[in-house]
């Protein structure tokens, strides 16, 4: 069995960041002066990310609970959901501080938003997320399927994604928005290793073929959870790079 979760603690510990530190005051500056189409598309994925890391932030506590038989995997657990819960602070003072949304709380800006990205991003993480993480709650025998939804599909996938995007956007802008993109290049440093973390969980258990094949098809399909948001380029190099993942931990799908 491979091991070796401790390498993911000490890189977690070693990458902590403050999302209040970082200085916005030039975006809330650039971002009344996007035109339409940039207004929309830096919205619109703003919210995907308001949506996802809220959901995120609050249903990882179960798979933290599902691996309490291995204390260093419940440590780097702990760890991923204190970056999450950092994730999902700092795109709502985005949303609240550069972009204006209104609402008192977090739940209420996240409600703001929802219109602006699919119904099939705000399944995935809002269905299908907590649907996963109840299972695993009662049953930690889950946790295996639990990973290869969260960690390889909605971050592998879709939040990688979107990521990407975003960072492709803003670099593009009319207007120059430098405390977003610092964040944003933050947020992916950390979700590169919570994927390696995924990966290397999956690759220690003893999962079936047609599971695989599911994470295959699944992955494939999250990869449009974005719509007009993502450009098809960016689609099918997240499509390959999961399939990379997939096949480093032994899933032939060929």
């Amino acid at each position: 069995m491979i091991t070796g979760y401790g390498h993911f603690a000490q890189l977690a510990e070693s990458l902590q960041w403050d999302e209040t530190a970082i200085d916005l005051t030039a975006d809330a500056e650039a971002f009344p002066q996007l035109d339409q189409d940039e207004y929309d598309q830096v919205l619109g994925l703003l919210a995907g990310f308001c949506i996802g890391e809220t959901s995120v932030a609050t249903h990882l506590t179960s798979f933290n609970a599902a691996a309490s038989s291995d204390d260093m995997m419940a440590e780097v657990f702990t760890a991923q959901a204190r970056d999450e819960a950092r994730h999902a602070r700092f795109f709502d003072r985005v949303v609240r501080e550069v972009c204006g949304v209104p609402g008192t709380n977090m739940t209420e800006r996240v409600d703001a938003l929802r219109d602006r990205v699919s119904p099939d991003l705000v399944e995935l993480f809002e269905e299908r997320l907590p649907a996963i993480a109840a299972s695993v709650a009662e049953d930690h025998e889950n946790l295996t399927a639990a990973v290869g939804l969260y960690h390889m599909i909605l971050e592998g996938v879709v939040l990688t994604a979107g990521q990407h995007a975003l960072l492709q956007t803003l670099k593009g802008l009319s207007v120059k928005m430098p405390g977003v993109v610092k964040g944003m290049e933050l947020v992916l440093r950390d979700e590169r290793w919570h994927i390696g973390f995924g990966s290397r969980i999956i690759q220690s258990a003893d999962v079936v073929d047609d599971q695989m094949e599911e994470l295959l098809t699944q992955g494939t399909k999250a990869a449009s959870a974005w719509g007009d948001l993502i450009a098809q380029d960016d689609i099918a190099h997240v499509e390959h790079l999961h399939q990379r993942r997939l096949k480093s931990v032994g899933i032939k799908f060929w």
